[in-house]
């Protein structure tokens, strides 16, 4: 879904309007040496523009709403969503494991029959 969005003239636009000179990356974890955003670069510089998801679209943010949207380092945006993505599906196996054991829990116990004298 994600290259669907940025790979647009809309969202291309979007970081023209919202991410103007001397903006400041608004990112909490910013390990920039500077929050400002820097304008000139080459192109995906770390330290370029972008503009970052406050409620991320997996969690249902609007993709172009201006106020779901904040400036940010590119960097700091990739490593933000890089950690969430990591830390979600972290989630999703602590879940899956969790489900596997409870129903390992649930299942009949199978006692081990040894074979006896008795047995024919």
């Amino acid at each position: 879904m994600s290259a669907e969005i940025y790979n647009t003239h809309r969202w291309r636009q979007l970081v023209k309007l919202l991410v103007r000179p001397g903006a400041l990356c608004e990112i909490e974890e910013c390990a920039a040496p500077s929050r400002e955003i820097i304008f000139g670069l080459r192109h995906r510089h770390p330290l370029g523009p972008s503009l970052d998801h406050i409620i991320e679209l997996q969690y249902g943010g609007a993709p172009y709403d201006p106020h779901n949207l904040r400036p940010a380092h590119l960097g700091c945006n990739v490593r933000k969503s890089n950690r969430l993505r990591k830390e979600h599906r972290a989630g999703l196996l602590r879940l899956v494991a969790r489900a596997g054991r409870a129903k390992a829990a649930a299942a009949p116990s199978r006692a081990k029959r040894t074979a006896s004298a008795l047995d024919h």
